[in-house]
């Protein structure tokens, strides 16, 4: 009886410890679900702000504008800037709130595991760790060499928000990343979004297309050839161009679109893109198009169904220059802007020859496909051959215009052409002002070649305190006008953060271009971003930051990043 009575005892004692355990594991999975809720509802309000927010850059900042070309510029760095503050200060207080049901939920998550299996959970911070890309990794560097810098910088005052009329300092830097990562991990993607890019950039190419034709449907004041659509500087336009443009031309040639009416309208689409970029006189665009082609090339050669797409998307290049060569030959007089490249592909014959070639290839391609004999191997051996081919002949370019520069007259005939000798003038000014902005550079102590002179503080160095060689330099070529960039995005980022900042930066943009472009037959959507970063960053070779291009680019980022982190297809 007393053993018996031993026993119900102990099995009364488990039976009690066992609810106790029911009890506090299911009271920590309501609070972990009350947490879970808490942190959905500020993640879906934090997901409709950072929507209206790409409405606003995406779908409103093309087309705003005060009082026409005067100072569209500064309005247009304004407008990002009072968006970006607006949005920063409703984002950070809802952000805290989700991080701290977050928090909650996790340290619950973790309790309820532990009672349930007797071990730790991997923790909040190894969460946090793996949930990084090396993007990220680069992102983060870059956000705290802009803080060093600003804190050892000579130009606080000037750093802070940047330069006059420019604004490129540290709070705009700074909101660039922080939407890139608000849209990479808090916005809920949506497709429209994304695409709503194309009609308006659409419509932004169509006006651009038609003023350099002197057709202005809409009254901009003090318009000149130098300004153009609603953006600005034909800089800017290039800029903001090729920031979005080719994203485009990567879907079409995708295929991305699934309905007749929808390809129709991507053709379309990427007709009038092709119509501004031969007009609208900025060479480096047609650089980021060749670098494009490239690309498309390498990846298209294992497949004929892509090697078509390319072809067609040639012929629909070609096909563009030659009808715009047919205008200008009825109405000689009509396009009122032009320079080498665009006189070159519209101007000349060569789109006869362009069109000739591209028709034959895109028939051959179609014609090799029907008999279903499409020689990857040899297509594959020849375009990457090309490809490399291209980019060693560029490599022996770039080597004889350093030797023809140090002994003039040193590689015979080709001295004479003046694109061999990198000189002030070379690349329309672009000899001076990389070498302004590498001058500027090595004129820094250990320091400050390290972390750089500030964010957006190129000028403030230069005309504060440069050498008389360098403002001699500078004085010569421009004159009054304020040079404040290299016309060099590498550059000019190299000489406000220093190496540790130009690596973070370079980091980021190659490494995402990279992650980007290989998704290309999982999730069209990201590697279209993929394509729009290489062609922005290829056109800043030669270019700069400004509140329209680098704006836009940083959404289309953040869009590639949210993309990227999900776990299905995009098809």
């Amino acid at each position: 009886m007393i053993e018996a009575s031993g026993k119900n005892s102990f099995q009364d004692d488990k039976t009690t410890t066992e609810e106790i355990m029911s009890r506090l594991i299911r009271k920590s999975r309501e609070t972990e679900s009350a947490a879970l809720s808490v942190k959905k509802f500020f993640q879906q309000v934090i997901h409709y702000i950072l929507c209206l927010y790409i409405l606003l850059i995406l779908g409103v900042l093309p087309f705003y504008q005060e009082e026409g070309y005067s100072h569209i510029g500064t309005d247009k760095s304004t407008f990002f800037n009072q968006v970006s503050v607006m949005a920063g200060r409703l984002l950070f207080p809802l952000l805290l709130c989700y991080l701290a049901a977050s928090l909650i939920e996790c340290l619950q998550r973790g309790r309820a595991k532990k009672n349930e299996t007797e071990q730790e959970g991997e923790g909040l911070w190894k969460g946090l760790k793996k949930s990084l890309s090396l993007t990220d990794g680069f992102a983060l560097l870059y956000g705290i060499v802009l803080l060093v810098s600003y804190a050892c910088s000579r130009y606080r005052d000037t750093a802070l928000w940047g330069e006059d009329w420019w604004f490129m300092g540290l709070y705009p830097q700074l909101a660039l990343l922080c939407i890139y990562f608000f849209l990479s991990r808090l916005w809920n993607p949506r497709k429209e979004l994304f695409f709503l890019v194309f009609p308006v950039s659409g419509v932004v190419f169509l006006l651009g297309f038609l003023n350099r034709f002197g057709i202005y449907p809409l009254d901009m004041q003090v318009k000149n050839v130098q300004f153009i659509s609603t953006i600005g500087n034909i800089n800017w336009y290039c800029g903001y161009l090729v920031s979005v443009f080719f994203g485009g031309v990567f879907l079409l040639w995708q295929q991305a679109a699934q309905k007749p009416w929808q390809r129709a309208l991507f053709g379309a689409y990427v007709a009038a893109g092709f119509a501004t970029l031969a007009t609208q006189g900025s060479s480096s665009g047609i650089v980021s198009l060749a670098a494009v082609v490239l690309v498309l090339l390498w990846l298209s050669a294992p497949k004929g169904e892509r090697m078509q797409q390319l072809w067609l998307i040639l012929l629909l290049f070609s096909a563009v220059c030659l009808i715009i060569f047919c205008i200008r030959r009825i109405f000689p007089e009509s396009m009122t802007y032009s320079d080498t490249v665009s006189e070159l592909l519209t101007g000349s014959p060569l789109p006869i020859v362009m069109t000739a070639v591209s028709a034959l290839g895109y028939l051959g391609i179609v014609w090799i496909r029907k008999k279903k004999d499409y020689p990857e191997r040899l297509a594959v051996g020849l375009a990457r051959g090309l490809c490399i081919g291209i980019l060693l002949l560029a490599a022996v370019i770039g080597a004889l215009i350093c030797v023809n520069t140090l002994y003039p007259g040193c590689i015979g005939p080709l001295s004479q052409t003046s694109a061999f000798t990198f000189s002030p003038a070379w690349g329309s000014n672009r000899g001076a002002t990389w070498k302004a902005g590498l001058m500027c550079f090595l004129e820094q102590d250990f320091l400050h070649r390290l972390i750089g002179v500030g964010p957006d503080c190129m000028a403030a160095y230069l005309y504060g305190n440069g050498s008389e060689e360098l403002l001699s330099l500078v004085r010569e070529r421009f004159g009054e006008a304020r040079l404040t960039n290299a016309h060099n995005e590498w550059l000019t980022v190299l000489v406000n953060t220093g190496v540790t900042g130009a690596t973070a930066y370079v980091g980021m943009i190659v490494s995402a271009i990279v992650r980007y472009i290989r998704q290309r037959d999982r999730n069209y959507i990201t590697a279209a971003a993929g394509f729009c970063l290489l062609a922005y960053t290829v056109n800043n070779m030669f270019s700069f930051q400004q509140a329209m291009n680098v704006s836009t680019m940083f959404v289309i980022f953040g869009i590639g990043e949210a993309y990227q982190r999900r776990k299905e297809n995009v098809s």
